[in-house]
């Protein structure tokens, strides 16, 4: 299931964003599959990818790939079944996760706070089987415009809910941060303008898969919970 989540923050906030690969001079990013211990509460046997920067864990037997790696950042994305995925479908289970880099995309800092601002579940929040999302919003420190006052211009926010499809829960959820000039700069990636984090499962055991996965996604050695907390020592 794609979400649109990915697509919609790039558009915010690059102008003419494409998931197309763009040449770089960087090289290819790592990128590696490997199966982890067997872990009792979970309802699956669990892989580990990394792709570059990025590391997230997915149910054995779903596909992963990179996510096409240009100068703006790079990521992964995994589900059983990624066309669907990708193109939209709603309730498709699948994995993302992503970071932007600042050094290299050129972009003024307001942009990143709004594309988390704007951020946004597609076709699973219009989804009249779907529960309104909840969302907690972490910071929410709006970029001062006018010059007359500092504020770091940072967000962090999750949201989560739960279709029904044929008697069948699933579940979503979705983890933002565009770190500003806050806090959260000084754990994960530093040059990281925005980390995304995406996942949808059904079945049984679920709702604890879903929260393995989102904490399950590094950035560096830093996970979203980490970010998080780093974020709201401003607070």
């Amino acid at each position: 299931m794609r979400t649109k989540l990915a697509a919609l923050l790039m558009a915010a906030a690059f102008a003419a964003c494409t998931r197309a690969p763009i040449a770089t001079s960087d090289g290819p990013a790592a990128f590696t599959i490997r199966r982890l211990h067997a872990r009792s509460a979970s309802p699956s046997p669990l892989l580990e990818v990394t792709a570059g920067r990025v590391r997230g864990i997915f149910p054995d037997g779903w596909e992963a790939r990179p996510l096409p790696r240009g100068r703006l950042g790079e990521g992964f994305v995994a589900s059983p079944a990624l066309a669907d995925w990708e193109s939209g479908e709603a309730t498709v289970e699948g994995v993302e996760a992503f970071w932007i880099d600042v050094a290299k995309g050129h972009i003024p800092s307001d942009y990143y706070y709004l594309a988390a601002r704007s951020s946004t579940l597609g076709k699973l929040a219009s989804n009249r089987a779907c529960r309104p999302a909840q969302q907690h919003v972490w910071v929410d420190h709006p970029p001062d415009l006018t010059g007359m006052k500092f504020s770091p211009g940072d967000y962090a926010a999750t949201a989560s809910g739960v279709c029904r499809m044929d008697g069948r829960p699933t579940r979503w959820a979705y983890a933002v941060v565009a770190p500003g000039f806050g806090p959260a700069r000084r754990v994960g990636i530093p040059t990281s303008g925005l980390y995304v984090v995406i996942a949808v499962v059904r079945g049984p055991k679920s709702e604890f898969l879903l929260k393995e996965m989102l904490q399950g996604a590094r950035f560096d050695e830093a996970s979203v919970s980490d970010i998080y907390r780093a974020a709201g020592q401003l607070q």
